[in-house]
């Protein structure tokens, strides 16, 4: 891999499927389809089998999107301040994430090896690499050799 500019990579998109998001929509669908005229969150909690602070969450929540959205937006990581060092180690070509770990352990980093192998894991799949290619044989370099020119196909030419 040559030398290049890697962009720092942009926090993923909210998800909007998976078990957490529908069960938190069909608990907040659920607690808003009540009636709410003087039925108490108790009594909604063990008619949904939910807890009374979980009801009372759900209760005063818009929409389930705020519910799961609100925690985890524009988080900062132990890791952004050493982004910049990894993608330049990664454009020289060291792409072994526990190499990568003791180098910037040794610059500051105190967060965990598992939070770098999940971001060079996103690394890899926004840039992937070239994997090596297998030497040809012996016997057909020494035949690309010894052949004329003219008797050699494109391939056997880009590879010699």
């Amino acid at each position: 891999m040559g030398k290049q500019d890697l962009e720092p990579l942009s926090p993923p998109a909210p998800r909007t499927t998976g078990r957490l998001f529908d069960r938190v929509r069909g608990q907040h669908a659920a607690v808003h389809a009540l009636p709410n005229k003087g039925v108490w969150l108790r009594t909604i909690g063990r008619e949904l089998g939910l807890a009374r602070n979980t009801v009372r969450c759900l209760a005063h929540a818009a929409s389930a999107d705020e519910l799961l959205a609100r925690r985890w937006t524009g988080r900062t990581s132990f890791l952004d301040h050493h982004k910049p060092y990894l993608h330049q180690r990664w454009a020289q070509g060291c792409t072994v994430g526990h190499h990568l770990f003791e180098e910037i352990r040794e610059h500051g980093y105190t967060g965990g090896e598992n939070v770098l192998k999940k971001y060079m894991a996103q690394l890899r799949q926004a840039f992937p690499l070239d994997p090596p290619r297998k030497a040809p044989p012996v016997r057909d370099v020494t035949g690309w050799l010894t052949r004329h020119p003219d008797h050699l196909t494109d391939d056997q030419a880009q590879q010699l």
